[in-house]
This record gives C-alpha cells, structure tokens and sequence, in this order.
C-alpha cells in the first residue's frame, strides 16, 4: 500500500471535532482538510514582505520605465515619502541586471519566465499591467531608453500606492536627451519650466487612468512623475537645494517610512500583517558580495532579547523570534487548534435541560415574530482559552522558536520552568480534549504524547533543559536539542525554498483557482513573491541589536 508523506501545511490526523472529521486517520487530506499551520501573526512570511515591497517598487518605476531604486550618494531631490529608493550608480545596477529582469526592463519578457508569471500571478501586478497601457501610450520608453540618457544615478519616491503616484529623478550629464519626450501643455514653477502630459490620480483624478504624466529639466536632471503634485514636490527640493543620499551602500538602497505605511489603506491590504516592533524609518539595500545577493536593513526600535540557536536539519522553515506577543497566536494555529479562524470564545456554554411541563408563553418553534425570543442568548465561555492566558503570562523571557519539517511535523520552543510542567500539560490536553474528546497520555521516549480516537497523535510536549518544545507528535520531537544562546543575535530564520515550492500544487488545491475577487494567501501571496527570485533556493537572516537600533542580513542562496 502507497502512503503519500504529509506536507507541511498538512493539519494533524485526527478529527478535530464532529464537522471536520475529513480524511481522519487516513495518512493523507485533501482541500477539505486543508488547514494552515503557518503562524498567523509569524514572520515566517514577514522575510518575505521586504523583497515583495523591492519587487512593488520596481514594478511601480516599470511603469515610468525605469527600476526600483534609492536615494543616491549625489543627493537627488526626492521629496518625503512612504517609500523612497535610490540607485547611486546605474552603470553598475546595469551591470548587474540579467535574466528576467533584464527582459523584463526591456520590454522583451518571454512567455513562461517566472518573473512574468509573477507579475501576472500577483494582484499588484495584475492591476498595474492593465494600467501600463495608460502610461505606455505617453512615453513608451524602456530600461533601453533610460540608458541612453548616460544616467549616473536615479532615485524614486513613492508618495502614494493606491493612486500609483510617483517621482523619478535621473541625474545626466547630457544637455540634450537622445528620446523624445510629449509636450504637453508648457506650465512654470518657482522659474522651473515643466510640462503637464496628463493629470493623475494622484491630482484629484477619479477616472479609469490612474497614472498621469508630467515631467520638466533643472540642474541636470530630468524630472518624471505620474502627477503633478509629484512633480512640484520635487521640484521645490530641488529649489531649495534639498538631496536624499543614498542611505546605504548598495546597488540598489531603500527608505521606509514605517508609520506613513502603515496608515495606508493600500499598504494594509496588500500586506495584512501586524505591526513587529520596529518604529520610525527603515534603510535597506541590495548588495553583491562573493557572487552572492545580500540584503542588509537597519533601523530603531525596541530592544529585543538575545535570541536562542537550535539545529534544524531537514526543516523546511526555521526561526527564533523575540517577539513574545506572537507565541500565542502561533501555538494555538500552528499546533493546539490548526484551523483558520479559532474562536476567543470556543466552549458553548450549558443551560439546564428545559422542563417536560408544556408552557404555554413558550414559542416552541421560534416562529412567532410578535414575541421576544424566549431567554437571552447566553456568550460562550472562555474555557482552556482562559488557562493558557494565565499560563503564559508567566513565562520567564519572550522569546520562542518554531521548527516546520518537510515531512509535516511542527514544534515551537521556548523557556519554562521546570515547577510549571504539570500546569502546561494540562492545559495542552484540555485543549486536545475539547476539540478531540477523551486522550490517553503515552510516555514516548523523552515526550509525552497525547492521543485520540484509535492511538492517533494529536500533541506531543518535550522538555529540553530550560526549555519545553511542543509538537504535532513524539515524531517531531525525536531530535529536538535544548536551544544555547546565540550570541549577540536577537532574531534569526532560516527558510528552503525548494521545501516551499513543493507545496505550491497542493496550496493551489487547498485555495481553489484565481479569482480577481480574492487573494489567496499562499498561491497568490508567497507563490507570486517567490517568482520574483526564481533561482533563489534558500533565506538566511540573521539580526543583532546596536547602540542605534538594529541592523539585519538576509542572505538569498543558490545552492
């Protein structure tokens, strides 16, 4: 007989309750028993949020055809925004650019290229094809184009998503451009020329266009924007003698501006995550180094605790995170209740059997609309919920790791004291046993294993040092090490692509087909992000707290 191995989105083998007994016990599950275990309110997906927001940007400078950058070393005039990007020296971006990107840039994209599928796999990129039209129609340059202005550096500003408003400053030397640019209608501010091609949204526009075009030359500088607006913005910078440099050295830098994001709708909807604990700006850049492509951020926060090292052979996903407000969420959807959307409130409460005597007020069958239901409607109670609030508040440090593996199995770790084991325990099998019904205890190596129904593994709780690890069963926690601390590290990951990629038919499954009405959170989320960096095989990042806040690398293998 052929047993198909478990996924790591897979929910655990067992029945749940009476609705979700679908495939219980039978090695493997199908879309009706799709559960995801990914911790809502993880980072897993968050190592993925920054590049995604590098590929926005430079979809959004596709559309003025040019490429996501930051402020350059010259000091462009880039007026504030939420997003602003820089690339100090072009030749060498050019340089570095290949493959996809490059087709991509240059308007020649091939069917079937990853980048493309990404593009249209995404909802950012699916609404910005349709509106390239707009744009196209005005200025159809390319990446071809931009190189013939002998650029020296550029720099973008993103002043809004959702209006698809933007500023792109090139520095060139040239007194005269190569590629003809529109007329338009010829308008003056602060004694700078500048002609209006068309009004955007970002003007006060409320048309089907949402990208207009307005562009003008001062100081050696060619000024593009998608409105008005956009384009007075930057030149009153350049009036003033205002310059972004570039924030850090890299072929490509970035500036974030962390609570203008996140008051913005757009930004919200497209990357529904909470809020972690950075604050105020954040700087990253893309750097080359031995071949290989590093992203380094830096930025100010809280202070984070030092994190906890633990081997991870075999994992498909692995991590410590510093954040202890995430644990919660994490175990409860990852482990103790793999559904979508556990209720605050789970246990229905009891009310005493109603009487045999017939009572006349009673509305039997509820169909009476001139009278008040009979009683009120009692809330459901806390139950567990209301243990493991309890419980956990009385942890010795926030931080915790997790550990998925290819073959299904999911853990999470972190600090507990040896006097509180039995307290943990308990709440792990009244959680088990409101869901699954009566569970026996069975003594697994050095695990406590937790099954139901007919021997089937439902939790399973090891204690390493000063450290517990909870698992979807022994199995997952075989080889588990105590964690050892990990130096001036606060926060670390480690995630195989490959593992992800594997899933992508199963998620595709799981979600149902595209619709433009939805995102589905895996196949058009992750899968879309990942087509971005098609050769990249693995994530590494690794953060250390400063005197100045914090600084991060992340590391894109292509082993």
């Amino acid at each position: 007989m052929h047993v198909r191995r478990g996924g790591f989105i897979d929910p655990p083998p067992y029945p749940s309750d009476a609705s979700e007994c679908v495939g219980a016990g039978s090695g493997a599950t199908g879309s009706a028993a799709f559960r995801c275990i990914a911790p809502r309110r993880g980072r897993v997906t968050l190592l993925l949020v920054w590049h995604r927001l590098f590929a926005i940007v430079l979809i959004a400078s596709s559309f003025l055809v040019a490429v996501a950058a930051h402020a350059a070393e010259t000091g462009l005039p880039l007026p504030p925004a939420p997003v602003r990007v820089v690339v100090p020296d072009v030749a060498a971006l050019d340089a570095a650019l290949s493959g996809g990107y490059r087709r991509a840039l240059l308007g020649e994209p091939e069917e079937g290229d990853p980048l493309v599928a990404a593009w249209r796999q995404s909802p950012v990129g699916s609404k910005l094809e349709a509106q390239w039209g707009y744009l196209s129609g005005d200025l159809p340059w390319t990446w071809e184009q931009v190189m013939t202005l002998k650029p020296r550096a550029l720099g973008l500003a993103l002043l809004s998503a959702g209006s698809l408003e933007a500023v792109l400053v090139v520095d060139t030397p040239l007194a005269t451009l190569p590629a003809t640019l529109p007329r338009g209608k010829s308008k003056s501010h602060g004694g700078v020329s500048y002609a209006l091609v068309a009004r955007g949204a970002g003007d006060g526009e409320s048309g089907d266009r949402r990208p207009g075009l307005a562009w003008a030359r001062h100081g050696g500088r060619l000024f593009l924007a998608t409105s008005e607006r956009g384009l007075l913005l930057a030149l009153d910078e350049a009036l003033v003698g205002r310059g972004a440099p570039a924030f850090l050295p890299g072929l490509v830098s970035l500036e974030l501006d962390l609570p203008a994001l996140r008051e913005d709708r757009y930004f919200r909807r497209e990357f529904p995550w909470p809020p972690g604990l950075e604050r105020g700006r954040v700087r990253a850049a893309l750097r080359l180094e031995g071949g290989r492509l590093v992203e380094v951020r830096e930025g100010t926060g809280e202070p984070a605790p030092p994190a906890f090292a633990f081997d991870a052979p075999e994992a498909a996903a692995a991590a410590w995170e510093s954040d202890g407000e995430l644990l919660w969420p994490a175990l409860r959807a990852g482990l103790l209740e793999p559904i979508p959307s556990p209720l605050d409130r789970p246990l229905p409460p009891l009310r005493p059997l109603p009487s045999a005597a017939p009572e006349a007020a009673a509305d039997r069958y509820l169909v009476r609309l001139d009278r008040p239901p009979v009683g009120p409607s009692a809330p459901w109670e806390e139950g567990d919920i209301a243990m493991w609030r309890a419980l956990l508040a009385s942890r010795p440090a926030p931080g915790w790791g997790y550990r998925l593996g290819k073959d299904g199995e999911r853990a999470l770790v972190f600090a507990w004291p040896t006097a509180a084991m039995a307290e943990l325990e308990a709440a792990c099998r009244a959680t088990v046993e409101r869901r699954s019904g009566p569970v026996d205890a069975v003594t697994v190596g050095d695990a406590r294993e937790l099954r139901a129904g007919p021997g089937l593994p439902v939790l399973a709780v090891r204690r390493t040092g000063d450290f517990v690890w909870i698992g979807s069963s022994a199995r997952a926690l075989a080889a588990v090490a105590t964690p050892r601390a990990a130096g001036e590290v606060s926060r670390w990951a480690r995630l195989d692509l490959r593992a992800v990629r594997v899933e992508s038919e199963r998620w595709a499954r799981a979600e149902g087909p595209a619709a433009p009405e939805r995102v589905r959170p895996f196949s058009d989320r992750v899968l879309g992000l990942l087509g971005w960096m098609p050769s990249t095989t693995t994530l590494a990042l690794e953060r250390r707290e400063s005197p100045a806040g914090w600084s991060e690398r992340l590391v894109f293998g292509t082993e």
